[in-house]
Order: C-alpha cells, then structure tokens, then sequence
C-alpha cells in the first residue's frame, strides 16, 4: 500500500464564483455605507472613488486576472511547494501560514525561496479547485501541520 501523501499534489486553480461574488457584496456593501454616510457628511464621498477602484481590483484578482494570482500549484513529498502566477513565472518556496476553514476555504501563505519579504496570498474556496484536490490539499496541510509540531517537541 502506497503513501498518497508521498506522491505529488498538482492542483489547477480556477476562478472562484464565491470569491468573486464575496467580493462584489463586500465592496458594494462599503459603497452604501459610505454613501449614506455621506448624505450629512459631504467630504466622506471622496472615499467612494478608492472603493471603486479597490473593488475593481479585488474583483480581477478574484478572476484570476491580475500578474500576481496564482494559478497553479505543486507540492512533493519532500515539502517544498511551487506554483505559478497568471504571467507564467513559476515560484519555488515553502507555506508560511495556512487556515483550513472547514471542507469550503484554504488560506494560504507561500514565500518565495529567494525572497525574504514577498509572500503571496491565496484564498481557494471549494470551487475553486477539483472536489478531490480541495480534500487532498487540506489532508496534505493538517499532515504537515501535525509533523511540524511533533518536531518541534523532539527538539531539546
């Protein structure tokens, strides 16, 4: 019997319909807010052009549209991660922090081994990735989680 955490996890991302619409309700919802604000506090509508084009943003970043999403991902057995952004770059590092929330949401965190201070951010909702890929990855990452930690113990 084979360890299928020794194998390689490929995972393709694709956009995200929750993410975009989670998107879309947050900044919408600002935009009210500041307009209604803005009905007895006139200066307070300056801020609903940095609303649009941060709504904007998110929303192309959300579809995978922006340099910097990733659009791919990788991880050995030996734990070193890559992934590839929407230019086409590919990355090699490892993951600095990742949040399993439930079987819907995987947030990650993956440095760049040549960088010290870029991290690049992920959010895969269940969409996002195959069924099957989203379960592997969250085994993959609770596996990792619990291996860290009993290392941490073993050290004098």
């Amino acid at each position: 019997m084979t360890n299928p955490f020794a194998d390689t996890l490929h995972l393709r991302v694709r956009p995200s319909a929750i993410l975009k619409y989670l998107t879309l309700l947050l900044h919408a919802s600002a935009a009210v807010i500041i307009a209604t604000l803005a009905v007895y506090r006139p200066p307070i509508a300056l801020l609903l052009p940095g609303i649009a084009v941060a709504g904007t943003y998110a929303w192309r970043r959300a579809g995978l549209r922006t340099s910097g999403a990733i659009v791919r991902l990788r991880c050995g057995g030996d734990g070193v991660w890559h992934w590839q952004t929407a230019s086409g770059a590919w990355h090699e590092g490892q993951v600095t922090s990742a949040v399993c929330v439930g079987p819907h949401l995987v947030c990650l965190g993956l440095r760049p081994a040549q960088a010290r201070l870029r991290v690049y951010s992920c959010a895969l909702f269940s969409d996002a990735l195959s069924e099957d890929g989203h379960r592997h990855l969250r085994a993959r990452l609770t596996i990792t989680r619990s291996r860290e930690r009993t290392n941490l113990r073993a050290r004098p």
